[in-house]
């Protein structure tokens, strides 16, 4: 296996096509891009935004990242999602991201002290602008985790917030993503896991109490984006919800060209009786 390198720029390399692509151990490292709609009030979806994902290689095999990321070194991770957060930045205009929000995720878990997240982040925003990218122009994912030092998790969301950036909390409604952590540290946006409103399509009371809890999110200001839409009958539940905004295979799989990603998408009407929601 080949050493990392010091920084993180010296992992960088262009191919042949100009794509931008990440080395690690003998694993090659590519960006790519999942569409992310808002909904409209004239029952359409416009695109808003796209989530930065990294699809990793050895090789001519393609490893799952669920895989790849448990197989990196502790002494590597906060490395690795530096690398991560550079690839998607330095790879959005040649895949075509130019007016369309990046959303790119951060793992706190990652960050031992507050010093890491102070030096990590002041040069991240420092890239940011270097890149031509404005603060309405990126939106901080916080991964569902867990914290073993809350202070760390607050110092993340304080500097994102207090350097005029948006922070989303992902995942909500799993292990360590839920009411506490929302309350403990306001995001801007809520990302529903798909397994919450999976749950919630099941009966008329889980339904009921899941767009209660997503008015009231709203009512606070709050936007909630809806992840993990497959179907026809999920993008139906998720017009019933009321949510802000729409993720998922529905509407586009992760990939590094986006050139051809629909600008407006016509949402079917919610003419079709599900058992949550009337």
């Amino acid at each position: 296996m080949n050493a990392r390198p010091e920084f993180v720029g010296d992992a960088i390399e262009l191919d042949e096509n100009g794509q931008v692509y990440g080395r690690y151990n003998g694993y090659i490292l590519k960006p790519v891009y999942q569409p992310i709609y808002s909904v409209t009030q004239n029952g359409t979806a416009e695109l808003t935004g796209y989530e930065g994902l990294i699809r990793s290689h050895m090789g001519s095999e393609t490893i799952p990242p669920e895989d790849f990321f448990k197989i990196i070194d502790k002494k590597d991770a906060l490395f690795i999602e530096c690398l991560c957060l550079a690839l998607h930045i330095r790879g959005r205009v040649k895949a075509g991201i130019v007016d369309s929000a990046l959303f790119v995720n951060v793992n706190v878990a990652n960050y031992d002290t507050i010093v890491d997240v102070e030096r990590e982040f002041y040069y991240t925003f420092s890239q940011l602008a270097k890149h031509g990218m404005d603060r309405d122009m990126i939106v901080f994912e916080i991964l569902e985790t867990e914290v073993s030092n809350p202070e760390i998790l607050f110092k993340v969301c304080e500097l994102i917030k207090n350097n005029g950036y948006y922070f989303a909390l992902d995942d909500f409604g799993t292990n360590h993503s839920n009411v506490e952590r929302y309350i403990s540290v306001s995001p801007d946006i809520i990302k529903l896991d798909r397994s919450l409103f999976l749950t919630a399509m099941k009966t008329l009371e889980t339904g009921k109490l899941l767009k209660s809890l997503i008015a009231a999110f709203q009512e606070n200001g709050v936007k909630v984006l809806m992840e993990g839409i497959e179907t026809v009958e999920e993008m139906i539940f998720s017009s019933k919800m009321s949510v802000d905004m729409l993720q998922g295979f529905y509407f586009g799989k992760p990939q590094f060209d986006v050139l051809g990603a629909e600008k407006i998408i016509e949402l079917p009407q919610p003419s079709l009786k599900l058992s949550a929601v009337g």
